[in-house]
């Protein structure tokens, strides 16, 4: 499905950061069927499934770990950067102009976890959704869920709703405007905070263990195998280069409804 457009408060984009991108565009290009070209500015590399964006890619900076990261649409970042800070979470870099593309900040919410700003100049964002092949899901781990449900209600205008897993636990949705945008996890309290908070991606694939098989022969390493999360089927993952993502394969009447 082409999109053309999102309203501020949408996951609008993805992209990962590595410290080898000639790597990594070898690595998905193979794994998704994902081409690349460079992109608006110096080092950033947009990744397109067919003709439509599908993702970017980044050079990280030396000594930080490479990762994924979504971005939330705004009209305006500079507001959006203010209401970060005054909530309790912190601008970690930008804002900067990406090109002629969007005006981009990465920023954290009061549980340490990352994410981008992204307010539109030239380009919205991912061009392409609900296709093998395209980011489907974004979802938080935090520690502190009360925290994280007042930081992003009071920036974004996210709503919260609970969700009951396979396994009985509870996940919560995010949502604005009846509009499902994301998920949020808790982290395991007894970690003892030895798992910060964090965002992950999750990329739509037709086959979960056939994907997950690809990614292990491309030197990815799998840090939960194909699961039945009841939705459909997923596994954890990290590149090469470590950033870590997850496949998802979708439950039949599921997709059949996309």
């Amino acid at each position: 499905m082409r999109i053309r457009g999102y309203p501020a408060g949408s996951l609008c984009w993805t992209d990962v950061s590595t410290p080898d991108p000639d790597a990594s565009r070898e690595f998905y290009g193979s794994l998704f069927g994902w081409t690349s070209s460079a992109g608006s500015v110096d080092g950033y590399v947009n990744f397109y499934l067919d003709d439509r964006a599908v993702a970017g890619l980044r050079v990280g900076e030396q000594g930080s770990r490479a990762g994924w990261l979504p971005y939330v649409s705004t009209d305006d970042a500079d507001a959006t950067l203010g209401m970060v800070r005054d909530n309790g979470g912190a601008v970690l870099a930008g804002p900067t102009e990406l090109g002629d593309a969007a005006r981009i900040a990465i920023v954290a919410d009061p549980g340490g976890a990352a994410f981008g700003v992204w307010q539109r100049l030239r380009f919205p964002g991912a061009q392409v959704a609900d296709e093998f092949g395209t980011v489907s899901w974004s979802e938080l781990a935090t520690g502190d869920p009360t925290r994280a449900k007042t930081f992003y209600g009071n920036v974004f205008g996210w709503s919260h709703r609970p969700m009951e897993t396979s396994d009985g636990t509870t996940y919560t949705e995010w949502y604005r405007d009846d509009r499902t945008l994301a998920g949020m996890i808790e982290l395991n309290p007894r970690s003892g905070g030895a798992v910060p908070g964090h965002w992950t991606v999750m990329v739509l694939v037709e086959d979960c263990a056939l994907s997950t098989a690809r990614a292990l022969d491309l030197g990815a390493k799998a840090q939960l195998t194909p699961t039945d999360i009841g939705l459909g089927t997923y596994a954890q993952l990290t590149d090469p280069q470590g950033a870590a993502f997850r496949v998802l394969q979708l439950a039949p009447a599921l997709l059949a409804s996309l």
